[in-house]
């Protein structure tokens, strides 16, 4: 059983790598931070009024209403599994939420 000494050093090490996940997370994000959780509320109020079309329809409706650049959000979105709006929440909000 590891000592506690041992135990303290291995969490340090974790609350790191922890820390270092998020600055990477930060830095690969295609718009501000203030803008995401902007972007994934935007992405759910548009699904509550219309079906998705499987398309980033919404996603581009954002980014052009925000002056930000479509493509990154695009390549960004699809590196997660979100191909289209629906996928977008399903699969990348819960991904970074918390940052």
């Amino acid at each position: 059983m590891p000592s506690q000494e041992e135990k303290g050093r291995r969490k340090a090490i974790q609350n790191e790598l922890m820390k270092k996940a998020d600055a990477e997370r930060l830095a690969a994000l295609p718009m501000p931070k203030e803008k995401l959780q902007e972007f994934f509320d935007y992405l759910d109020q548009q699904l509550e009024e219309h079906d998705c079309d499987d398309t980033l329809r919404f996603t581009q409706q954002f980014a052009a209403s925000r002056n930000l650049a479509f493509e990154p959000i695009k390549q960004w979105l699809g590196d997660y599994g979100g191909y289209c709006d629906c996928e977008a929440l399903a699969n990348v909000e819960e991904k970074y939420e918390g940052l």
